[in-house]
């Protein structure tokens, strides 16, 4: 199938995702809410309606064990040859990282997404940047079936993980009424809604807690505070007992900062190679300044990985959203 650089109708996914054809999901490396729950929620209503999915993710924090996907991960593909290979909440084939080859080489590539620098990079793409998440996507393409299928409280229950995972527990402005109507929805099912929120944004292990203090400490702001910015070596990450997926909560503390309008967090993941994280006000777009250093995401929330010295990659950064501000 020829790649189309746009979308193409919901339904015609739909009717494909239904087809009864062998199905592997995948999404982003680094799993967050939203990449585990869209592809365990789809592939659970394929299985629900007699289909065959199975969902392929890179390990993810234990923070996401919340997340009720009755056990269909899996970290390694082995033999499988899906005729279908969907990937969620992905930007583009690299984001797939060890599961790009297996998606390249499959017969039917489908795209579905909510992030505003996706690539189209599937024979079929649905990328929907109005969407608080892509498990709202998910809950268009599943919910008028839920109530007959027999794994629905899982399903529901992904669904809602994701949602409110990338709402910031429907804190942030990508939230609608859309998406309160499908969360609404969602928690009529019989899964524990109130354990997922508390466990996504109020618990913390204690070395993620030393990992915060360490990234305060070493907390930087410019243009009279409307930057914040701090970063973490290697060194640092393991003295506080963590890894870089202990990390995820730094950027939001700092973008908390009162007067900020930009947050910049910078931390080493190996020798050399930094992944930097952002979030912003409405003043400036910080998905075009991942996009400049070859990463990507939403207007307000994006990121990327750069090689090099973390005061270059940190000043670079800090030059592009300054431009914003002035």
């Amino acid at each position: 199938m020829g790649l189309k650089m746009s979308n193409v109708a919901l339904k015609e996914i739909k009717e494909i995702i239904f087809s009864g054809r062998s199905i592997a999901v995948s999404a982003h490396t680094s799993p967050d809410g939203d990449a585990i729950g869209a592809a365990c929620a789809l592939a659970m209503a394929v299985n629900g309606r007699g289909g065959y999915a199975k969902v392929f993710l890179e390990k993810y924090a234990d923070v996401f064990n919340v997340i009720p996907v009755n056990g269909i991960v899996e970290n390694e593909m082995g033999e499988f040859k899906p005729e279908i290979y969907i990937a969620v909440d992905c930007g583009d084939m690299e984001r797939l990282g060890g599961f790009k080859e297996a998606f390249a080489g499959s017969k039917i590539r489908i795209n579905i997404d909510h992030h505003k620098s996706n690539t189209y990079f599937g024979d079929l793409n649905y990328v929907d940047t109005e969407a608080s998440s892509t498990c709202e996507i998910i809950y268009k393409i599943v919910g008028d079936m839920l109530s007959s299928l027999n794994n629905a409280d899982y399903i529901a229950g992904c669904i809602y993980s994701g949602i409110v995972f990338d709402t910031g527990g429907f804190r942030h402005t990508s939230t609608s009424s859309i998406t309160l109507a499908a969360a609404s929805e969602l928690i009529k099912y019989k899964f524990d809604f109130s354990k997922i929120y508390n466990t996504i944004f109020n618990t913390r292990k204690f070395e993620e807690a030393k990992a915060l203090g360490r990234a305060i400490l070493n907390m930087e702001k410019l243009a009279g505070g409307e930057i914040v910015y701090s970063s973490m070596s290697q060194e640092e990450i393991k003295s506080c007992g963590t890894e870089s997926d202990g990390l995820s909560e730094i950027i939001n503390y700092l973008k908390g900062i009162s007067g900020c309008k930009a947050a910049v967090f910078v931390y080493e993941k190996s020798t050399g190679v930094f992944k930097v994280s952002m979030r912003s006000e409405d003043d400036v777009d910080v998905s075009a300044v991942a996009q400049s250093f070859g990463g990507g995401g939403h207007a307000k929330a994006a990121g990327c990985t750069v090689e090099g010295s973390k005061k270059e990659i940190l000043d670079k950064i800090i030059v592009e959203i300054s431009k914003q501000l002035t």
